[in-house]
């Protein structure tokens, strides 16, 4: 049976008004994460009704002026990474690292002991390595980044609330990483200090502000993005405007925190957001169902789950791969029977992914929102605003930065101010990123 042109024609654009975002949605949506944002501020105990919106403890934005020799370890999977960042205090850097994988036999089954222990001669090898010329005396500050999920209640203090990644070792869930991490260093007498625990959303904000030179970009950092595998984002807000810290010693001197919002959890309570049958099936897919759903509608690890449930839907239709299947003795690739294997990078190899991009632009709400509700607090900086972002989807996803900055224009939070924004390229949230967390300590 031969399939008519108008019938696929006809599908598609149903697929595509499924997938439609208006100038109207986006500015209804950006008003509704303006609200979540207020209220993940205020409320202690997050919900589905709003954004987690965590306080980091990190209260300077650096200039680009800090100078000394930090460290930076990095855990978030099966490789573990040390690093050390000289700040020259010009804007630039000089980076020495080393990776080592993280065995099984540490990762689920062991003990937590065991694993900082590991962890800790890591440290110490790299030091041996990179810095034997080191006096005895000098003790380097540490970022520590640590992908997990925690309860943070000081910079350089973190409770782990649950493993992921493939670790399970229940005797360190509620426990402090710092304290586990810090004593395994001092049993190997490393001359280290972990100052902070860091976030690489975080960390991208601080290293893209280190990076960037004011006098030369005309742009002040205000954001700092993460569009990859998933998407976060953080930004310096006024502490007057964090109401759940009210409980907390905050020194008085401090003016601001930055944020880290968990902008992939905006609007679980599917408010605002559109739910079509493929987000619903991709959603069943996933190991926490129900939450995420924003990260889950837009950020790479999902956008060729999403291509790959729309493709089987025409399949089942009978509009598309027919004679392939046939030609198979009626079987499909299994990229396209399994779930999660038809990786987002085949997206940016098509021209016919215009449903992918309406969801795309709707990235652009965050960033509105953010700036609407910031800008008066830089009314008398003469400077555009830049957001330092870092992910796949930024740095190889054709047009990107193009099509946030189109949506972010209809939207419109700058109308009436001569401002503009910029998008850049900010690398190595994890290591530069985690080292300025730890220069932001004073002796």
């Amino acid at each position: 049976m031969s399939i008519s042109a108008s019938s696929i024609e006809e599908a598609i654009s149903q697929i595509d008004q499924l997938f439609g975002v208006d100038e109207a949605f986006l500015c209804k949506a950006t008003s509704h994460f303006l609200s979540s944002m207020d209220a993940g501020l205020t409320n202690e105990v997050p919900t589905k009704a709003y954004m987690p919106m965590l306080p980091t403890f990190v209260t300077s934005i650096p200039t680009g002026e800090e100078k000394g020799l930090f460290l930076a370890a990095d855990l978030g999977g099966t490789n573990f990474r040390v690093c050390s960042i000289d700040l020259k205090g010009d804007h630039t850097f000089d980076l020495k690292q080393s990776k080592f994988p993280v065995p099984q036999d540490l990762m689920k089954g062991s003990t937590s002991d065991a694993l900082f222990s590991f962890l800790a001669s890591k440290v110490k090898e790299f030091l041996g390595e990179h810095h034997d010329e080191l006096d005895e005396s000098v003790t380097l500050k540490m970022g520590f980044t640590f992908s997990f999920p925690v309860d943070q209640s000081a910079l350089d203090r973190g409770k782990l609330i649950r493993w992921t990644k493939g670790f399970d070792l229940p005797d360190c869930v509620g426990r402090d990483v710092v304290e586990y991490f810090q004593k395994h260093i001092d049993i190997l007498k490393a001359p280290v200090l972990i100052t902070a625990l860091a976030n690489d959303t975080v960390g991208t904000l601080l290293s893209r502000s280190y990076a960037n030179d004011v006098s030369i970009s005309k742009a002040t950092t205000l954001i700092g993005a993460i569009f990859g595998t998933g998407t976060n984002g953080a930004y310096f807000e006024s502490i007057t405007n964090i109401p759940k810290l009210s409980g907390l010693t905050i020194p008085e001197a401090t003016t601001g925190m930055v944020i880290n919002m968990e902008w992939g959890s905006f609007d679980n309570s599917l408010e605002i957001l559109p739910c079509t049958k493929y987000d619903l099936i991709v959603d069943k897919e996933t190991s926490n169902k129900g939450y995420h759903l924003f990260e889950k509608r837009i950020s790479g690890m999902f956008l060729g789950e999403i291509l790959r449930v729309v493709l089987m839907d025409l399949f089942e239709q009978g509009l598309i791969f027919v004679d392939l299947y046939r030609s198979r003795n009626n079987t499909l690739p299994h990229r396209l029977q399994e779930p999660f294997l038809l990786s987002s990078k085949v997206l940016s190899y098509l021209e016919i992914d215009d449903s992918t991009d309406l969801k795309i632009i709707s990235l652009s709400d965050p960033l509105a929102a953010i700036v609407k509700r910031v800008k008066d607090q830089y009314a008398n900086d003469p400077n555009d605003f830049e957001v330092g972002c870092d992910g796949s989807l930024i740095e190889h996803y054709p047009g990107f930065k193009e099509k946030i900055l189109e949506a972010f224009d209809l939207i419109g939070p700058l109308k009436g101010s001569s401002k503009k924004l910029k998008i850049r390229i900010a690398k190595d949230g994890s290591g530069v990123g985690a080292a300025l967390c730890a220069s932001t300590v004073k002796d």
